[in-house]
């Protein structure tokens, strides 16, 4: 087999991903990362808090994606402003994404209920490193003009914007991370993929079974222009404000499939201000077969201050 044919398959991998996947990075636990989702979180809450997400997904594919995350929600200005920020690194083979985001949100307060909207606006580094050592080919890659045996980079802006709606215990957004269509191509001269629009929308709430016990279903659902839509099924228990356990039912997969994959969710509250979470997927397709599953690690700190570390005697848990 030539170059030309290993490049040939990399190349159609690389459209089909372009044209019928969802960019939008995916997560799991996305309950725990609703600001990197909806600008509209930004200063949802009086404290600084900051979250750490480690995502392996198909861990059995060489070269398979990985992302890491890193946000910082701050304190909400004047009662009403909410700015955040958002650093994601993503990885796919020879392609890596870096994005830098700040969301801001502006609040009103209906009864007792706070709506917020908010915008994001990002910058997102592409880089193709097309000298990677797991490149490989029968003759020398160096021997195709083709092919660049250097780093290609492409640097892009994008802008977003989001409604965020919640109570104590019931919550409801949408979102339009990336409303720019812009070009993904590393050639200036030809227009063949671009950054597709998503629409994400995101719900839940919390019913009491006792003091100890509370039961919190959610879902999201995400849809990208030539893609097809997708959504989380998840439910979950915490027993005393501070273990949980849920499982989520995500759609999926190709036709023939139960779905895409079952995912099991284990939190644990460490303390009032640290959090960590951990999510596992169990596929359902026909990846099953060489996918032995996906790992996704989360950690949130909240830098509460003293004077409102008071008992809540009507806890929000949204």
């Amino acid at each position: 087999m030539t170059i030309r044919v290993y490049i040939t398959i990399f190349i159609i991998s690389t459209v089909s991903v372009c044209l019928s996947a969802q960019q939008q990075q995916m997560y799991t636990q996305f309950m725990y990362n609703k600001m990197g989702l909806n600008a509209a979180y930004a200063g949802n809450e009086t404290y600084l808090s900051g979250t750490l997400i480690y995502r392996d997904q198909w861990s059995g594919f060489p070269g398979a994606p990985k992302a890491q995350t890193f946000s910082v929600n701050l304190p909400r200005i004047a009662n009403r402003i909410g700015i955040g920020f958002n650093i994601e690194r993503q990885s796919l083979g020879i392609t890596e994404k870096i994005t830098y985001e700040m969301m801001y949100a502006y609040k009103f307060f209906l009864g007792d209920g706070t709506l917020s909207m908010g915008m994001n606006v990002s910058g997102r580094k592409f880089v193709q490193d097309y000298t990677d050592s797991r490149l490989f080919a029968i003759q020398d890659i160096q021997l195709d003009p083709s092919i660049p045996a250097t780093q290609q980079t492409r640097n892009l802006l994008n802008a977003g914007f989001g409604v965020y709606f919640n109570t104590n215990k019931f919550y409801l957004g949408a979102s339009l991370p990336r409303m720019i269509r812009t070009d993904l191509d590393f050639d200036a001269n030809n227009l063949f993929s671009t950054e597709v629009r998503h629409l994400l929308l995101m719900t839940g709430g919390t019913f009491i079974l006792n003091d100890d016990v509370r039961l919190t279903p959610q879902l999201m659902f995400r849809m990208a222009e030539f893609s097809p839509w997708n959504l989380d099924l998840n439910v979950s228990s915490t027993w005393k404000d501070k273990y949980s356990l849920g499982v989520t039912y995500r759609t999926g997969g190709n036709t023939g499939d139960l779905g895409e994959s079952i995912d099991a969710i284990a939190g644990l509250q460490i303390s009032e201000r640290m959090m960590l979470g951990v999510a596992y997927d169990i596929p359902l397709s026909k990846l099953r077969t060489l996918d032995t599953g996906s790992l996704e690690v989360i950690m949130s700190y909240n830098l509460i201050p003293r004077k409102i570390k008071t008992i809540i005697v009507n806890p929000r848990y949204f």
